[in-house]
């Protein structure tokens, strides 16, 4: 199973990748507003999990799926969710 700070780590990656690359496909014309937080907040909280799992793997990795669970499915920052991206770049939300 993943390391607890490598799932936060993908969060992070979805989330930066959600506000440059999928945002501006979905929204033509407006410019990509990159918010800048996401680096130190996913490195601290890779740290801070990476100490949690010393003392409860198991715990520190349920949080780790749960938070790459909730910048899927949740808008996170100046972007919508990875989901409303992908439904609306396939043309599937009409």
């Amino acid at each position: 199973m993943a390391s607890a700070p490598a799932l936060v780590l993908t969060a992070g990656a979805i989330t930066a990748a959600n506000e440059v690359v999928f945002a501006p496909i979905t929204q033509p014309g407006k410019a990509p507003a990159f918010n800048w937080r996401i680096i130190p907040a996913t490195v601290l909280l890779a740290m801070a999990l990476g100490g949690l799992e010393n003392l409860s793997t198991k715990l520190a990795q349920g949080l780790g799926w749960g938070m790459i669970l909730t910048v899927t499915l949740a808008p996170i920052g100046n972007a919508p969710s990875v989901i409303e991206n992908v439904n609306k770049a396939l043309g599937l939300n009409k």
